[in-house]
């Protein structure tokens, strides 16, 4: 590892923004970035990211590579030498790990820009408009049943969803479609092509998670696309596949914004285990125009999610959790309203770090 000389790097970052859920000023701020050559990628050391969201050091944490920040809006905790990160109260992952480099972290520039950034600050996110359809994709379907619990299929489940929070939204006079109605395959590429028929639309595509050979695994994680040219999360950066462009590209910053949004109320609503926004190439989110994400709610193989899931009264309450999410999204595309955390809905933030997955 090696660095050279840091340089300045000038960024129209944030639009600050009242804390709480009132409305986004139009003030802006302007970030001079102290940028530091590391393998070849520039880095800003992890302090002066802090100062511009009014963060201080946070007390000593117990293992010396956790790394926390605070202030009156914010919080932040990194452990050096990973891609995971605690943002705003919930786990996200990095493009890059957090290096250590003459007493200092550093974090890469393009986590600022693509993650840390808008995380913190959604309205300064320019991708983002109104919206006025939610296409929902149920997984799976038909011949392809998905994963399985000793209760059932998935493609069953989230069906089951959708209808659910389908009916949520259409109360309140919220345009909703569906890439399947019934017991039905759509082919994947299809699925998103939906969204060319209604008028500025978002696409939600809902799941639930599968790990066989490790049935302790649980919770809940949101996809999003990774930016164009980086790697996707638990995979090391892979120079032909992250490179190559998608229909879903110019929009991932909207997309983020989505998912971080939908998986902060997930989290604060149901109370389930935090596993982070991650990024994936998923066909359905390659293939997509409009913000677009992708929820795997519980997990099938996990004994206690899967009775979970199998409950209709758990289904009602997941289904009003990801409706909300949507209400919030929407809210900051029409509104320009500041959703709420997973904390302003009584959850206590992640503290924990675990392995990559």
């Amino acid at each position: 590892m090696s660095s050279s000389s840091a340089f300045p790097f000038r960024l129209l970052l944030l639009l600050v923004a009242i804390p709480g859920l009132g409305q986004v000023t139009s003030s802006t701020a302007v970030a001079e970035w102290r940028t530091t050559r590391i393998n070849e990628m520039s880095y800003v050391p992890l302090t002066d990211y802090a100062a511009v969201f009014s963060m201080q050091t946070a007390k000593r944490r117990k293992d010396k590579r956790e790394i926390g920040f605070a202030g009156e809006s914010h919080q932040l905790v990194v452990k050096t030498g990973t891609r995971e990160a605690v943002v705003d109260g919930v786990r996200h992952w990095l493009s890059f790990p957090v290096l250590s480099s003459g007493g200092k972290a550093y974090v890469s520039l393009v986590d600022i820009n693509s993650t840390l950034g808008p995380a913190m600050s959604p309205a300064s996110v320019r991708q983002i408009g109104k919206v006025k359809t939610v296409v929902f994709d149920p997984g799976h379907g038909g011949h392809d049943r998905g994963g399985k619990s000793p209760y059932g299929y998935e493609k069953d489940y989230t069906l089951d969803i959708v209808k659910r929070t389908r009916r949520i939204l259409e109360a309140k006079k919220i345009k909703v479609v569906q890439s399947r109605l019934s017991d039905s395959f759509v082919e994947l590429y299809e699925r998103p092509k939906m969204t060319d028929n209604y008028k500025d639309p978002i696409f939600v595509s809902i799941h639930f998670n599968s790990a066989g050979w490790k049935p302790s695994a649980n919770g809940i994680e949101v996809y999003a696309l990774p930016p164009l040219g980086f790697p996707t999360t638990g995979k090391a950066p892979d120079p032909i596949l992250d490179r190559r462009p998608s229909e879903g590209n110019p929009l991932e910053p909207a997309s983020f914004v989505l998912a971080n949004t939908v998986h902060h109320t997930l989290l604060g609503k149901t109370g389930g285990f935090d596993r982070g926004v991650k990024r994936a190439r998923y066909a359905v989110l390659r293939h997509s125009k409009v913000p677009s994400i992708l929820i795997e709610g519980a997990f099938l193989t996990n004994s206690q999610e899967a009775k979970n899931i199998h409950s209709a009264t758990w289904r009602e309450k997941f289904a009003q959790a990801v409706a909300d999410g949507i209400l919030a999204y929407m809210d900051l595309a029409n509104q320009k309203r500041l959703p709420p955390r997973a904390w302003d809905l009584g959850r206590k933030s992640t503290d924990e770090f675990v392995w990559e997955e």
